[in-house]
């Protein structure tokens, strides 16, 4: 079975992992400092729980990279773009490290109790169901983690 943020077990993990953090991580990729890291991600998982699905169809192109990115690629790859409302790089001067890294585990511990459907639209990979919402979370804040060496 896929790791998924659904899963306490797999969202346990990833507060282990977060807790390893310090504001002197260095990226192995990418420019984001560990500040903009922890924004980007606590940013992307509130919108996963608060936002619902559009009205767009999901492309075959889209349902095709869903499928490579979730269920066979082992990582999501590095150097991705992010939509414009996730780049964090530059707004993270007056937040503190450990209130983002306080945030960042209140949502992921949300994940495994929640019990109401995850509808976003997946900017790449269309419509997306709640299961799958889980799994994409788990590889992004893995790939993250990654990127932060822990």
């Amino acid at each position: 079975m896929k790791k998924s943020l659904l899963d306490r077990r797999s969202a346990n993990e990833i507060v282990t992992r977060v807790s390893l953090l310090t504001p002197d991580n260095t990226h192995q990729w990418g420019t984001m400092n560990v500040n903009e890291m922890l924004l980007h991600c606590n940013l992307c998982n509130r919108q996963i729980m608060e936002e619902k699905r559009g009205n767009n169809k999901t492309t075959a192109g889209q349902f095709l990279l869903r499928i490579l990115a979730l269920y066979i690629a082992p990582h999501f790859k590095k150097n991705i773009q992010s939509e414009q409302r996730h780049i964090t790089q530059g707004k993270t001067g007056h937040l503190h490290f450990e209130q983002l890294r306080k945030d960042f585990i209140t949502i992921i511990q949300q994940f495994p109790v929640n019990n109401k459907s995850l509808t976003l639209t997946h900017p790449a990979f269309g419509n997306i169901s709640t299961r799958e919402w889980g799994i994409a979370a788990y590889k992004h804040m893995d790939h993250h983690l990654r990127q932060f060496n822990v």
